[in-house]
This record gives C-alpha cells, sequence and structure tokens, in this order.
C-alpha cells in the first residue's frame, strides 16, 4: 500500500508523517499501554498501515489508523478485517490511541449484511461521528468505514471542500485520480 501511495499519489513521508506497516493489534496495545510492549504479540497475521505525527511532546501517537488485513477464517461471513479489529475493545483502545481529531479507517468485506450491520452498529457506539464508502455501486460486499473521535472534526457539509484539499495535497497528476476523489466523496454516506 505504501508503495501505492508514493506511485499514484505523490505520497512521501516526512519527519512529522510516517507509515508504519505492523501487527496492527499488538500496535494499538503499545500505545495504548506502553509497558506492555514487551508482552507476546497476537496470533492474528495483519498488516496495518498507521499514520502517524509526532505531538507536542515528541511523542508519537497515530492520527490515522487503517485496517486492511485479510481474515485467515471466514466463516463468520466476514472476509476483512479478522475479527478480532471489529471487537469493541479494540475499538476502544484504537479510539483511545488516536487524538481528538484521529481517524480510524477499516475495510470492511462481506456478504452478509446482517454482519456489515453489527460491525456498524459497534463503530457507532464507539465512534463519534461515522461515515462509509460503498466502493462500486454493483458490489455490495466492500464497504469502507471511517470513524472519527470527535464530532468536531468534520461534518457532511465540509466534506466537498475538504475533497478539493486533499487533492491539492496529494498533488495528483492524473485526472482520473482527481475526478475519483471528487466522485468517492459523493458517495460518503454519514451514519451518525
Amino acid at each position: 500500500m505504501l508503495d501505492v501511495g508514493k506511485d499514484y499519489f505523490g505520497f512521501t513521508q516526512t519527519d512529522r508523517l510516517k507509515v508504519h506497516i505492523a501487527d496492527g493489534i499488538k500496535y494499538i496495545r503499545d500505545v495504548t499501554n506502553p509497558e506492555s510492549s514487551s508482552e507476546k504479540a497476537s496470533d492474528a497475521v495483519s498488516k496495518t498501515e498507521i499514520t502517524s505525527s509526532n505531538n507536542a511532546e515528541g511523542s508519537t501517537c497515530p492520527d490515522i489508523l487503517i485496517i486492511d488485513v485479510d481474515s485467515a477464517d471466514s466463516s463468520g461471513g466476514l472476509t476483512c478485517p479478522a475479527s478480532e479489529f471489529i471487537e469493541e475493545t479494540f475499538l476502544l483502545s484504537v479510539k483511545r490511541a488516536l487524538p481528538q481529531h484521529g481517524l480510524f479507517v477499516v475495510n470492511l468485506v462481506s456478504r452478509s449484511q446482517s454482519v456489515k450491520d453489527m460491525v456498524v452498529s459497534r463503530m457507532k457506539k464507539v465512534f463519534d461521528r461515522l461515515f462509509s464508502l460503498q466502493l462500486e455501486e454493483e458490489d455490495d460486499v466492500n464497504v469502507v468505514l471511517f470513524g472519527l473521535c470527535s464530532e468536531s472534526v468534520i461534518g457532511e457539509s465540509d466534506i466537498p471542500e475538504s475533497a478539493v484539499i486533499l487533492e491539492e495535497l496529494l498533488k495528483c497528476q492524473r485526472l482520473e485520480t482527481k475526478q475519483s476523489i471528487i466522485d468517492s466523496t459523493n458517495k460518503l454516506k454519514c451514519w451518525k
């Protein structure tokens, strides 16, 4: 994913913007409870991308946490992410790890509407604002959920302007990429 960001969106890491590709459950456990960092990592195989910035004290806390991890066991109707990543305890840990302006993004893949409803319900319970993006209109399997830690971060009416700012920050060179960003913002659904 880092290469996709670099190759297609002009993403570059700086001293204030870093990407960590790591076991997401262990990373969140370490961020929320630094003294337990020597504990055994979770058995779940996961790659989580964490975009973080340095806060005033110089310690690192994530501003954005992106979960896009395949589940080894899809018998419960959930293909992505692994079920550990949507447990309420993990979601609460994520919210504690993020700052007030933090964003949690999870790629949800399931053919079961009841499973998707359960994940949305859990995320609505934990996060102050929740948006979703159905990636393809004819594909009702894949949904990206965006959990915000504060209602004051962004409102539904702020999204078009934010898309323009994002496009400029990403320095999009390809016209189709610019249009894709605008089109995606029009598909966002506000749950809370």
